[in-house]
C-alpha cells in the first residue's frame, strides 16, 4: 500500500500526528479515572487539555487572517467537545471496580423438620478466596437470618441479596448472620465493604454519559481532521455503497465472534496456569451484572451502541491506525498498537479481558484496512451489532437462570 491510500490524504507531519494522537488518546481515557481526583488536580488537567487542544488547532492563526467568525466557532466548537468529552469525569463519577461485598454463592434448596412442612432456605454453594465472607462462612453454611431478621420463606435468595445490597445503607458495616452449619446453629460477624459499582456501567444515566463523551470525542477528532485539510474519506467514512456496508456488517459480525472464541480457549488456560481465574470472572460478571441492571430495552440499548461503538472505531481506527501508520511506517504495525490501546480501555473487565478486546480490536483493525480497503461503515455496524448480541444474551441468561446453570460453582457470586 502507499501513500497514495485515502486514508493517509494531507497526513500530518510525524511531530504533528503524535500530538494528535496523544490528546485523543489522553482525552478519552481520563475522564474515567478524573472524578478521584481532588477539585484542584481535576481543575489542572481540564485546563492542560483545553490548552493542548488549542495548540493543536491554532485559532489565533485564522484571527490574524482576518477570519475571525472562523476562529471563534473554531473555539466555541472546541469548548463543546471537550466539556463533553469531560462530563462524565466531573458530574458522573468514577469508573472504578471495587471487590464484591460478600463474596458468596448460593442456592435455594427445600428443608423439612419434624413435624413441619417443607421450607426453602439459603445454603451458600461457595465463598471466594479473598473475599469478606472467606475464613467466617463456609460452603453449605444456610443462612436463617441476616442481622436478626429472618428471611422471607416465599423468596429468601431475593432477600438475601437485597439485604447484603442495602445493609449499613450501602456503605461498609458488619453484618450479622445466624446460620445452620453441620446441625448446629451459630451467630456469625462478616464486616463488609461498600455496595460494588462494578463497572462504568452501573451508575444510574450512565449510557447517557457514555453517550456524551462518545459525541465530545468524535467532535474532537473532527476539528483535528478540518485543521489538518482532511474529511471523513480519511477516516474511511464513505457515502457510496452503505446499504452494501450494511450486508457486509453480517460476516464481519460472525468473524468477530470466531476471533473472540479462538482468543477465549487459550486465554483461559492462562488464567487457570496463573490462578486469576477467579479474579477475572468476578470481573467480568460484575460488568455483565452492571450492564444488566442498567434496565434499559435491547432497542434502546442497540442505538446507545451505534454511537458508543462508532466512536470507538471512529476513535481507534479510523483516526488512530492512519496517525499511527505516519509514527510507525507500516499498517499491520499501526493496526496492532492501536488494538493494544484500545484493548486497555477496558481493564476494569480485567487482566485477561485487555488481551482478549485487543485480539478483537485487531480483528477490526485488520478488516478495515486489508479486508474492506479503508471503508469504516461496516466494521462500525458489526462492533456495535457484536455489543448488543452480547448484550441480549446477559438479560436472556439472568432471566432465564441458565447462566448459573453454567457456570456451576466456579462462577463469582452476585452479591
Amino acid at each position: 500500500m502507499s501513500n497514495a491510500d485515502p486514508l493517509l490524504e494531507n497526513a500530518p507531519s510525524r511531530r504533528r500526528a503524535l500530538a494528535e494522537a496523544a490528546f485523543v488518546l489522553v482525552t478519552v481515557f481520563v475522564p474515567g479515572s478524573l472524578a478521584l481526583l481532588g477539585l484542584a488536580p481535576r481543575l489542572a488537567i481540564t485546563c492542560l487539555l483545553a490548552a493542548w487542544g488549542l495548540v493543536l488547532l491554532r485559532p489565533w492563526a485564522d484571527w490574524r487572517s482576518g477570519q475571525q467568525g472562523r476562529a471563534v466557532g473554531c473555539v466555541l466548537l472546541f469548548g463543546l467537545a471537550l466539556g463533553a468529552s469531560m462530563a462524565s469525569g466531573w458530574f458522573g463519577g468514577a469508573d472504578v471496580v471495587p471487590p464484591p461485598r460478600l463474596g458468596v454463592q448460593h442456592t435455594g434448596v427445600s428443608v423439612q423438620g419434624d413435624g413441619q412442612a417443607a421450607r426453602k432456605v439459603v445454603e451458600l454453594t461457595r465463598v471466594v478466596p479473598g473475599a469478606p465472607a472467606d475464613g467466617r462462612l463456609v460452603v453449605g453454611d444456610r443462612i436463617l437470618a441476616v442481622d436478626g431478621q429472618p428471611l422471607s420463606v416465599s423468596d429468601p435468595e431475593a432477600e438475601f441479596q437485597d439485604r447484603i445490597r442495602t445493609a449499613g445503607g450501602g456503605k461498609s458495616t458488619e453484618m450479622h448472620f445466624t446460620v445452620e452449619r453441620k446441625g448446629e446453629t451459630r451467630e456469625v460477624t462478616v464486616p463488609v465493604g461498600p455496595v460494588p459499582n462494578a463497572s462504568p456501567f452501573k451508575k444510574s444515566g450512565t449510557m447517557l454519559w457514555l453517550c456524551l463523551r462518545a459525541i465530545g470525542v468524535c467532535l474532537l477528532v473532527g476539528l483535528l481532521l478540518w485543521r489538518d485539510g482532511q474529511g471523513p474519506a480519511q477516516l474511511g467514512l464513505v457515502r457510496e455503497g452503505l446499504g452494501r456496508e450494511m450486508l457486509i456488517a453480517v460476516p464481519v459480525v460472525v468473524g468477530a465472534y470466531a476471533a473472540n472464541i479462538a482468543a477465549s480457549i487459550p486465554l483461559s488456560l492462562v488464567g487457570m496456569l496463573l490462578k486469576i481465574t477467579d479474579k477475572e470472572m468476578i470481573a467480568r460478571k460484575e460488568v455483565a451484572t452492571g450492564l444488566v441492571e442498567m434496565g434499559i430495552s435491547v432497542p434502546v440499548f442497540a442505538a446507545a451502541m451505534v454511537l458508543v461503538a462508532g466512536f470507538e472505531e471512529l476513535t481507534f481506527r479510523g483516526f488512530l491506525v492512519p496517525r499511527l501508520k505516519v509514527l510507525l511506517g507500516n499498517w499491520p504495525a499501526a493496526v496492532m498498537l492501536s488494538a493494544g490501546l484500545f484493548g486497555l480501555g477496558h481493564f476494569y473487565e480485567g487482566t485477561l479481558a485487555v488481551v482478549q478486546t485487543a485480539v478483537l480490536g485487531a480483528y477490526f483493525g485488520f478488516v478495515f484496512i486489508f479486508v474492506r480497503r479503508f471503508r469504516l461503515p461496516s466494521v462500525m455496524l458489526a462492533h456495535a451489532a457484536f455489543n448488543t448480541i452480547n448484550f441480549t444474551l446477559m438479560i436472556w441468561l439472568q432471566r432465564s437462570g441458565v447462566l448459573e446453570k453454567l457456570t456451576g460453582p466456579q462462577a463469582p457470586p452476585p452479591p
